[in-house]
């Protein structure tokens, strides 16, 4: 069994605050996002009581600077809640804050400040953006809260991104993008998304009949990569996909089960019946890759009982109509998918947080992630703080 605790106790949460999102590398975003010089994401880092800005400047370098003026500590960058509560990407060739006009360079450095005569001298080698760490993997733009991490970003992925050095990431576009807030630990949020033991009773009318089968619920293999994992999912031989997944498998690739394209730096054990792969970076970034798709999770944790959700999905670029629709099919059966999972959070967290439970019973096969997530997190929470 597992303690129920990390799941609800604010206390804990406070710790996995300074140990765990404090001391690991975060995924947010990539890097292709923002392919021009002036183009920028802000990304919310509620973990961090922080918001940052990843911008690409003039010289094509990739930053990331938090998003607080020096000057009375206003947002640079506000983001317009109407149009997306997770992210906004903008463009600038200079970054402007709207409450007094102070303006910085793309590389962060202040630019001449309106009324400047009248302040005691500025130090510009003092004053300017707060550049946060950041390094860039296979185009996965990952940020730091320490200026000099323990751990270079290369080393800290370890031997999963060793196995998916290779995967296309690059010649894979973005089509879609679901997000969801929901009253749910994060932790208890990941562990609804990497096991396979739910498919046969939540996923029985959207899922595939590959997944429906008894032994859809095991992993055709389970890797650790100290904090990281990494699972494989079955297809069944024998599946018949629907009408609508043969005509998008016919003319581009779906999410439906079947799929013969073999991509590098994928199903690494070589499985037969393989589907995709479930890879999870430690803390909170999933990346599942799969033959001809890949799509990623990220969780923020805003509170104990409260956390962002964010999916997005990838596919080779469309060339023709009947692509776009095979795209649409992944889209949409995605969704419904991931909408049945959503589904369980809240309620899970409530009754967890009922203290009727003080332990969970977690199978060492079926549920290996969410074990080893569970154990990750209060290993990290007992540690030292790494420095």
């Amino acid at each position: 069994p597992i303690s129920v605790e990390p799941y609800v106790s604010a206390e804990f949460f406070q710790q996995e605050k300074q140990k765990i999102f404090r001391q690991a590398w975060i995924e947010v975003c990539r890097d292709d996002m923002i392919p021009n010089p002036g183009d920028y994401q802000v990304c919310p880092m509620e973990v961090w009581d922080s918001e940052i800005i990843v911008v690409r400047g003039k010289d094509n370098q990739v930053r990331a600077f938090h998003n607080i003026c020096p000057h009375r500590g206003m947002k640079v960058v506000r983001l317009d809640h109407d149009e997306s509560p997770n992210f906004q990407c903008g463009h600038a060739q200079v970054l402007i804050c709207p409450f007094h006009g102070w303006g910085y360079n793309l590389d962060g450095t202040l630019r001449p400040v309106m009324g400047e005569e009248y302040f005691d001298k500025i130090d510009r080698d003092q004053v300017g953006l707060i550049p946060v760490t950041l390094d860039i993997w296979n185009g996965f733009v990952f940020v730091h809260y320490q200026q000099e991490p323990a751990q270079p970003l290369r080393e800290f992925l370890g031997e999963l991104a060793d196995d998916m050095e290779e995967y296309p990431f690059d010649s894979f576009t973005h089509i879609a993008r679901y997000s969801a807030q929901a009253k749910c630990n994060w932790k208890a949020s990941m562990d609804a998304f990497h096991e396979a033991y739910h498919a046969a009773t939540l996923h029985g009318g959207s899922i595939p009949e590959a997944a429906r089968l008894p032994e859809g619920s095991v992993p055709t293999s389970a890797r650790i990569y100290g904090p990281h994992h990494s699972l494989s999912m079955w297809a069944s031989p024998d599946f018949r996909p629907t009408p609508a997944a043969i005509a998008a498998w016919k003319y581009g690739q779906s999410f439906s089960a079947g799929g013969e394209m073999k991509l590098p730096g994928a199903n690494p054990s070589n499985d037969e019946n393989w589907w995709f792969d479930i890879n999870v970076f430690f803390p909170n970034f999933f990346c599942d890759t799969g033959p001809g798709w890949y799509f990623t999770y990220n969780f923020r944790p805003i509170s104990e009982s409260e956390t962002v959700w964010v999916m997005d999905i990838y596919q080779k670029k469309a060339e023709s109509c009947s692509q776009r629709i095979a795209q649409e099919h992944t889209k949409v059966m995605l969704r419904d998918i991931v909408y049945e999972d959503l589904s369980t959070l809240e309620q899970t967290q409530e009754m967890l947080s009922s203290g009727l439970l003080k332990t969970l019973n977690i199978s060492s096969s079926l549920e290996v992630a969410v074990r080893h997530l569970h154990a990750t997190a209060c290993e990290w929470v007992a540690s030292e703080e790494k420095t």
